[in-house]
């Protein structure tokens, strides 16, 4: 994904329980919310990492919806990310839905640039153009469906514009959802915008990406638009993590004995007459931790490690034929290729697995190295737990917003310790026992 300069993605269909956050091995965040105790339907944000601090506040809605707001300049976002029911569903069960999500848009500050994505589940057609230019434009499918007519209603009354439909492009830019078996296409995943800020849109570089292949039947959609994020300077500890397996080898741990005292007696002799702890304590730490990156290095973060490089041929081969995914040949390749990318995705994570419990044999039975089976064991069993990123106040309220949160835990913890303190009842003694007739003692 890096290579489309992408900030925030929203998922549909991401079949995940329950609602919390949790962070990717590159940092970046992923908000989610579905269902209770069922792994059906699911929305989510994933935010890249360098715009987490401006997101003011995450608020899960249910398995089809879910909110975020940014800070910006010269207004916030809030985003909308909605799953439709299918054309399985009843139209009653649309209708609640629609319902549903215009209650989230009416609490949504009126002054938010207000955007709303996902996958729709509706058809929105040439034939709506004459009737709806305020509301979409002409490059979408060829006809509308009746749930493509409620989209349009919905837009219409809240102002909103069907950005992915703005712009001329080839049709396999177009399309934002296939067929399994490659004979049917359809647009059916939309972005919309309040049109006061449609001018904001880059038309051009708002349109589905068939390149970016994670082998699912949607399309990647973008939408390009110029704002600017306002940058909060944040106050976070990052630890730099040194590769301290290196120091096991006796000439880089010589080098590095050697170099580090060579600058310490430096220290000693320059700072003879200095008794000012506090500078002598700060050159200390200066030349350890120089030293320290210069001999050993620093430990580079680690991806998924079992993925190899003939895996990532794989995927780039897959990529290349979702092009004539189309073609029954090429649909017939796409497909094999997926079947072999998920088999050696699975095998290669088994041997990996494997490798790793002879290491932890290896360690413990012949170099006794308790630290490095640890360590091992610790990277095989290790689980990412979401956490809840709201809370609720007084009232019950869903509270998201960071200063809000903040003030409900100062309010609580205040109320906990300035309860007043419960009565000490003062129960009578037990009488002393007697002392038995057989005792020694008696």
């Amino acid at each position: 994904m890096d290579q489309y300069h992408w900030n925030i993605l929203g998922i549909s269909e991401l079949r995940w329980k329950s609602f919390g956050e949790t962070s990717t091995d590159k940092g970046h965040k992923l908000y989610f919310s579905g269902k209770e105790n069922k792994h059906e339907h699911g929305v989510g944000f994933l935010v890249h990492k360098d715009i987490l601090g401006t997101v003011m506040g995450c608020q899960p809605v249910s398995s089809r919806l879910i909110t975020i707001r940014l800070r910006a300049t010269p207004f916030n976002i809030t985003i909308i990310q909605a799953y439709a029911p299918t054309s399985t569903y009843q139209d009653s069960e649309v209708e609640d839905f629609y319902e549903q999500l215009q209650a989230v848009l009416d609490q949504t500050p009126k002054k938010d640039i207000i955007i709303m994505q996902g996958d729709w589940n509706a058809k929105v057609g040439e034939d709506a153009y004459p009737n709806w230019k305020d509301t979409c434009g002409p490059y979408s499918n060829i006809k509308t469906n009746d749930r493509g007519l409620r989209l349009l209603e919905f837009a219409r009354y809240n102002n909103l514009m069907l950005a992915n439909t703005l712009g001329l492009h080839k049709a396999s830019r177009r399309w934002t959802w296939h067929s399994p078996n490659g004979e049917h296409h359809n647009q059916i995943d939309y972005i919309l915008i309040k049109k006061r800020f449609q001018s904001s849109v880059n038309i051009g570089r708002t349109r589905s990406f068939p390149k970016a292949d994670i082998g699912s039947d949607h399309d990647l959609v973008l939408m390009s638009f110029r704002l600017r994020l306002k940058k909060i300077k944040s106050s976070k500890y990052t630890r730099m993590k040194l590769n301290l397996d290196k120091l096991q080898d006796p000439e880089v741990a010589e080098l590095f004995k050697t170099t580090l005292g060579g600058k310490i007696t430096t220290l000693l002799l320059e700072g003879a007459e200095d008794t000012d702890t506090d500078t002598m304590t700060t050159k200390f730490n200066t030349a350890v931790t120089e030293t320290a990156t210069a001999i050993l290095g620093k430990l580079r973060p680690k991806k998924n490690p079992w993925v190899t490089n003939e895996l990532l041929d794989l995927c780039d081969k897959r990529r290349a034929l979702k092009r004539s995914k189309n073609s029954p040949e090429g649909y017939d390749a796409y497909r094999t290729i997926n079947k072999d990318i998920k088999k050696q995705m699975q095998s290669a994570k088994q041997n990996w697995i494997e490798e790793h419990c002879k290491e932890i044999e290896n360690s413990l039975k012949y170099n006794n190295n308790t630290k490095m089976a640890y360590q091992i064991v610790k990277e095989l069993t290790k689980t990412k737990q979401p956490r809840a990123s709201t809370i609720q106040s007084k009232t019950g309220e869903c509270l998201t917003e960071e200063q809000k949160i903040l003030d409900r835990w100062t309010e609580y913890c205040s109320n906990s310790t300035t309860a007043s303190p419960m009565g000490i009842q003062q129960f009578p003694a037990p009488k002393p026992l007697r002392m038995m007739k057989n005792s020694p003692n008696h």
